[in-house]
């Protein structure tokens, strides 16, 4: 970097006294223009000088790391997203507990990924509360989780 900002002021240099003792006319106008010329190549030479293999090397590596960040913005996306389709599943079947008159406490719904309609679906519900029926088939037909795959706990015994 030092070496190139020596280069331009060096060619500006240069360019000033070449102005300066050339005469009026024809002459100058050349040699203006060929100062311009050095000038120019100056302060262009770091990129007449990139090695366009390292350069190429560079650009791959940063690819490759951009597709490494994106990968990953997209997994922590599809678990926030993961996250917020539970809770609002939790939240459906506490609606329904009320609806209903059961008293449940606490709600823990898991979602699994579905590849071909690249969806989150309510997999398993773990209901922290006293069984009841009504609402068990209520989460079965609206919500799909079969009696199998709901847990309910009753601290009261």
């Amino acid at each position: 970097m030092k070496s190139w900002i020596t280069g331009i002021v060096a060619a500006s240099v240069l360019r000033a006294v070449a102005m300066a003792l050339t005469p009026p006319g024809r002459v100058r106008s050349v040699t203006g223009l060929v100062c311009t010329i050095v000038c120019t190549l100056a302060l262009v030479s770091p990129v007449l000088e990139l090695d366009l293999d390292d350069l190429a090397v560079g650009f791959a590596e940063y690819e490759q790391m951009a597709e490494s960040v994106i990968e990953q913005s997209e997994e922590e996306s599809k678990m926030l997203n993961r996250a917020y389709i539970e809770g609002e599943y939790e939240a459906y079947i506490l609606g329904k507990a009320v609806e209903t008159g059961v008293t449940v406490e606490e709600v823990s719904v898991t979602a699994r990924w579905d590849e071909e309609a690249l969806v989150w679906y309510p997999w398993q519900a773990v209901l922290s509360g006293v069984y009841d029926e009504t609402l068990s088939q209520t989460i079965e037909a609206e919500l799909g989780i079969p009696a199998e795959r709901q847990e309910w706990t009753d601290d009261e015994g």
